[in-house]
């Protein structure tokens, strides 16, 4: 019995394994020239591999907060279409590179009609619903009380 369970451990181990692309490649017999040409042709799905490379966050910035009602609350985003690896901001100031989004958020406590647009801006940011890509003085409140 001890022996089916330590065998079925072993065997479901080597499926937790995980390896790139390339290593791959090269394990199955594969040569660097065949490789690039996997690459450049998009054979075996092998671009959508990071080749273990670290995680880019996107760039998602809020550009407008509109609030409906003390309960419901309208953000206005757009997601970049491309990426920035270091996350400055890039001169791509071209709207075909951005996709525009609106999200609606329920009763969030951050984001109540009766809160003045100074308390939202000095709050802390980690409140928010997502950790945005601009600063907090880039976006426009609608909605809210001035003071």
């Amino acid at each position: 019995m001890k022996k089916y369970i330590l065998v079925s451990f072993l065997f479901f181990g080597l499926f937790a394994q995980s390896q790139t692309k390339i290593i791959a490649h090269k394990s199955h017999s594969g040569s660097v020239k065949n490789f690039s040409k996997a690459y450049k042709n998009n054979l075996f799905d092998i671009n959508r591999s990071n080749f273990g490379g670290p995680f880019i966050r996107p760039l998602i910035y809020l550009d407008t907060v509109i609030a409906v009602n003390d309960s419901t609350t309208i953000l206005k985003t757009r997601h970049a279409n491309f990426c920035s690896i270091d996350g400055t901001i890039d001169q791509r100031n071209d709207s075909s590179n951005y996709t525009y989004r609106s999200e609606t958020v329920y009763n969030h406590p951050l984001f109540k009609q009766k809160n003045s647009i100074k308390s939202i801006k000095s709050d802390n940011e980690s409140q928010y619903y997502y950790d945005y890509s601009n600063p907090v003085k880039d976006v426009v409140f609608i909605g809210f009380k001035e003071k």
